[in-house]
């Protein structure tokens, strides 16, 4: 198969204004400029702009349904109170019918905003067995690629603790190259000495873990009055600190803390436009970089579309430093055309993030008529300004699977699977 007359994006220093891409298999085969004769399948995209698709570093598929819907009582005055009353009221609701025509649903979105790699962090507290598997079959379906990780915690009681231990353990022993499993904690506000030291036993450093962290001042509050140590030395301490593992938020946190970040392999992921949603603060993420903290971008289940989640992260230190020179579109080589693309990279085994020879197919076509000249030294500046402003991908490819073809997924239904959501989300609002 091969794209032609497409402007490509390489992220590795190169910009080609008019040329091609070869794919054979699961694989770009070549890549250049001009035209190149190719006997097999041809797909002319003259205009497009293609680059490598998205990742996701950190989202939560199970809050997909919850759109637009209204609770009685819902008064929050603290983020404890707004998980109490909104997020842990829906996830006890949920059931595995449910989170699978979730997983669809996130998933095409996911695919129309460019994203085709997903790092999920699941809670179903009564459909906890078989949940990641049931998730995962709909996202791979769709034919994005994923890493699922169920939260446990001691807030449903030790019968659900126990059943997500499992889970976590069940799912992350059969990897294939488009599903992977870290073990999920939800975060320390909600996990007790015996939990934590129960899940070192399980996973003796030897899978990911993807959890919480310092989301809240709550979180940092409850950890040291409790137990005299910062979230981030209380798990380092309990050896849950496994090497490729992800930190969502870590926006409570202390330069000292992070420290145990990049000496372990992990990575923060980003949800500014989530914590601001829910009043929490905001990470210090530019001082994340200047630490060596590997800080990739995630959305935290707000939305599906990361370029919004892009745009937050890169404008919040201006307002915060009422200077706007202090992030750039360098910042999104560090983060999401660097971070997010090696911590998928290192989790699935394939060479993602670049448009080269030997890189995985992840591809995406992006309908984009910039009217200013577009090089290598200005693209970032174009995503970020133009791309980013309304962004219309009309393909997409994962592995060398044409997955979305003229902006709709090629392997699913939309229609069936929007009338089921609509359907089974109604349920769920009559039950909270």
């Amino acid at each position: 198969m091969q794209l032609n007359n497409v402007s490509i994006y390489t992220n590795d220093g190169e910009f080609i204004e008019r040329g091609y891409v070869t794919i054979e298999g699961d694989e770009i085969v070549a890549v250049g400029a001009g035209e190149s004769r190719y006997e097999g399948e041809n797909l002319d995209f003259a205009g497009s702009l293609v680059m490598p698709s998205f990742v996701n570093a950190h989202t939560h598929i199970y809050s997909t349904l919850s759109r637009g819907m209204r609770l009685s009582p819902f008064n929050p005055g603290s983020f404890t109170e707004l998980l109490e009353q909104l997020w842990w009221r829906l996830d006890r609701s949920l059931t595995l019918e449910e989170l699978k025509i979730s997983g669809y649903v996130a998933a095409i979105e996911s695919l129309k905003s460019g994203v085709t790699t997903l790092f999920d962090h699941s809670a179903s507290p009564n459909a906890i067995s078989g949940s990641l598997e049931t998730i995962a079959g709909s996202v791979n379906e769709t034919g994005l690629r994923y890493c699922g990780a169920y939260e446990v915690s001691d807030r449903d009681g030790t019968k659900a603790r126990d059943e997500g231990i499992k889970e976590n353990m069940e799912f992350s022993r059969f990897n294939t190259p488009f599903r992977r499993g870290f073990f999920g904690l939800h975060a320390s506000l909600t996990l007790s000495r015996e939990t934590l030291s129960l899940v070192s036993k399980e996973i003796s450093g030897s899978i990911p873990i993807h959890v919480h962290i310092a989301e809240g001042p709550e979180d940092q509050e409850r950890s040291l009055s409790l137990f005299d140590q910062r979230v981030l030395e209380r798990f380092h301490r309990s050896g849950l600190m496994s090497p490729g593992s992800i930190y969502a938020h870590c926006i409570h946190t202390t330069p000292k803390e992070r420290e145990l970040i990049p000496g372990t392999g992990g990575s923060i992921a980003l949800n500014v436009q989530s914590n601001t949603n829910n009043g929490v603060g905001l990470p210090d993420w530019k001082g994340f970089l200047r630490e060596g903290v590997e800080t990739a971008i995630g959305n935290d289940g707000y939305g599906f579309n990361l370029c919004h989640d892009v745009r937050f992260a890169l404008l919040t230190p201006h307002y915060l430093s009422r200077d706007p020179r202090v992030s750039g579109s360098p910042d999104l080589k560090d983060t999401l055309f660097g971070a997010n693309y090696r911590l998928a990279t290192r989790t699935f085994g394939a060479n993602l993030g670049t448009v080269r020879e030997g890189s995985a197919a992840d591809l995406v076509v992006i309908d984009y008529r910039s009217p200013t000249p577009v090089d290598a030294g200005n693209f970032l500046d174009h995503y970020f300004f133009g791309i980013c402003d309304n962004i219309k991908v009309t393909d997409a490819f994962v592995s060398g699977r044409h997955v979305l073809s003229g902006g709709r997924a090629t392997l699913v239904d939309e229609e069936a699977i929007y009338s089921e959501a609509r359907r089974l989300s109604a349920n769920i609002w009559k039950r909270i």
